[in-house]
């Protein structure tokens, strides 16, 4: 079957559009299916998908005409992870194609064949849909994950009284530049730091994190956007984090977070997380205090750490790709048999 993937990344949106239908891709590729991206930016798409993809370059994000002819001619069931994509993108798309919609909210009029929103809160949420109803696919049953976060999910999560390490992961981009704020809160502490340059970190940016790296107390290691970051996360005894698909991929793994929406959108993930009371959350303009006293609490606490761990794992077990998956081929069937 061939699917078309309509995202896009980059240091301005971020890279969470990417990462989770990368994930999506990874599993089409190795069950013997065709991926292409439709995109604005397909140097990213490149470095931040799977290889084996195939990428088009389109002229705009937000106009359904530069990607239908190709959809129309290509795609066996399109997949639409944009904010941009309202009714009528998809409307259009949909006339040429069976559609899945990934969304994180219900800003738009859904119109497509399967919608996927695997968000803590999604199922709180109403949706306003036009002609028959999509098949639904809410809550973090239908997270997208990375294949190496599932298999470490499967896994016991190490587990030690005294923190020794952590990790410090704000995205592919750190939109708000708050990882030099959370390096330095490590200040005084005794504990081996990951600190992740994510891919779309600049040069200045960087620079930066590795000054305040070197200025603290903490073991603080500064790596850039390295292949084993699963690895890290899951080794981690807590994580500091955005409010983001890389809070999910923590909570599958049963390391307790430290977590701020940075961005408006990431609101609703951090409301969730406290009702469901699965990470410290910490306000958007929280300081180098506030980072201190979450980590401290983290560190004096460890029935804290095991309680979160606990609910996260209960939370999202990672299988979420493999149930997406199934939906995806299931449109593209049920279209070669009408």
């Amino acid at each position: 079957m061939q699917i078309v993937v309509r995202a896009d990344g980059g240091p301005e949106i971020g890279y969470g559009h990417l990462v989770r239908t990368g994930a999506l891709a990874s599993y089409l590729l190795d069950h013997g299916h065709q991926v292409t991206y439709a995109t604005t930016a397909p140097e990213l798409v490149q470095e931040v998908c799977p290889i084996g993809i195939d990428t088009v370059k389109i002229s705009s994000r937000d106009d359904p005409e530069s990607v239908r002819e190709f959809v129309h001619n290509h795609a066996d069931v399109t997949v639409v992870d944009s904010y941009l994509a309202d009714q009528t993108y998809q409307k259009r798309l949909r006339e040429v194609s069976p559609l899945v919609v990934i969304a994180d909210d219900s800003r738009h009029q859904i119109t497509a064949d399967v919608l996927v929103n695997g968000n803590l809160y999604a199922s709180e949420l109403e949706y306003d849909v036009i002609g028959s109803e999509p098949r639904w696919c809410l809550g973090p049953d239908f997270l997208l994950l990375r294949q190496e976060i599932t298999e470490y999910a499967l896994r016991e999560p190490p587990w030690r009284e005294m923190p020794t390490r952590a990790i410090v992961t704000m995205g592919g981009s750190d939109i708000a530049g708050l990882t030099p704020t959370v390096i330095r809160a490590f200040d005084g502490l005794d504990i081996r730091v990951d600190a992740i340059v994510g891919p779309g970190v600049s040069t200045e940016q960087e620079e930066k994190i590795r000054e305040a790296a070197e200025n603290v107390s903490a073991d603080a290691s500064v790596v850039r956007d390295p292949n084993d970051l699963p690895e890290r996360m899951f080794r981690a005894d807590f994580a500091v984090t955005t409010a983001s698909t890389t809070t999910y991929e923590l909570l599958a793994l049963g390391t307790p977070v430290i977590n701020l929406p940075v961005v408006e959108n990431q609101r609703l993930i951090a409301d969730a997380l406290r009702e469901h009371d699965a990470a410290t959350v910490l306000e958007n303009t929280a300081d180098m205090t506030a980072f201190s006293d979450a980590m401290g609490e983290y560190v004096s606490d460890p029935s804290l750490r095991r309680k979160r761990r606990e609910i996260g794992r209960d939370l999202v077990d990672g299988h979420g790709v493999n149930r997406v998956y199934r939906e995806v081929l299931s449109a593209g069937v049920s279209n070669r048999n009408v």
